[in-house]
C-alpha cells in the first residue's frame, strides 16, 4: 500500500511540475508513463484551431503523453539531444518544409516551445495540409492534429539526414 501511495504522490508531483513547464520540460524521465486515455478538447486550444482539425487522442505506444520531446524522439530516433528550451529547438530547425519523419518546431507562451513528430504531408498545392503526432498539447495527452504549417504555428522543421529528395526544394 505505502509503494501506491508513493507512486501516487510521484505522479501528483509530475503533473504539478507539467502543469509549470509547458511541454514537459526536461527530457529526463523519472516516472514510467501509464497509458494515457482521455478525450481532445478544442476548446482547451481555442486560440490554435484555426486552420487545423484537431483529431483523436493517439495510442500511447511510445508512451511519454507527458513530455512532447521524448514522444517526438520515440517516433523519430535520431532527434537530437538536449532540447529542453526553446532556443535549443529553435537551434536544431534544418528545413522549412515538411515531410513525414520529420519535427515540427512550434511556439508557445512557455519558454520551452513544442515540438511534433510530422506523421503524415498532403503535399497537394492547395492546402498543403501537415498531419502531427504529438504529445502533451493537450495536458498528458497523446494526440494529433492536422491543419496548415501557419495554422499549426509551425515556425519550422528539423528533418534527418536523407528525408529531403529530388522531387523537393531542398532543406531549406
Amino acid at each position: 500500500m505505502f509503494r501506491f501511495q508513493t507512486r501516487i504522490v510521484a505522479l501528483s508531483l509530475l503533473s504539478l511540475s507539467l502543469a509549470v513547464t509547458g511541454c514537459g520540460g526536461v527530457e529526463a524521465e523519472d516516472v514510467a508513463p501509464e497509458e494515457q486515455v482521455s478525450s481532445v478538447d478544442p476548446a482547451a486550444h481555442a486560440d490554435h484551431a484555426h486552420d487545423q482539425d484537431v483529431g483523436a487522442v493517439e495510442s500511447a505506444a511510445c508512451g511519454n503523453c507527458d513530455n512532447c520531446v521524448l514522444h517526438a524522439r520515440c517516433l523519430q530516433p535520431k532527434l537530437p539531444f538536449g532540447l529542453t528550451y526553446w532556443s535549443d529547438k529553435a537551434a536544431i530547425i534544418n528545413s522549412n518544409h515538411a515531410h513525414k519523419g520529420c519535427v515540427a518546431m512550434i511556439p508557445t507562451s512557455s519558454s520551452y516551445g513544442h515540438v511534433a513528430y510530422v506523421a503524415d504531408v498532403d503535399t497537394a498545392p492547395n492546402p498543403n495540409r501537415i498531419t502531427l503526432k504529438e504529445a502533451n498539447w493537450v495536458g498528458n495527452t497523446c494526440s494529433s492534429r492536422t491543419g496548415t504549417k501557419d495554422g499549426l504555428n509551425i515556425r519550422n522543421f528539423w528533418c534527418p539526414a536523407g528525408v529531403h529528395g529530388p522531387n523537393c526544394a531542398g532543406p531549406m
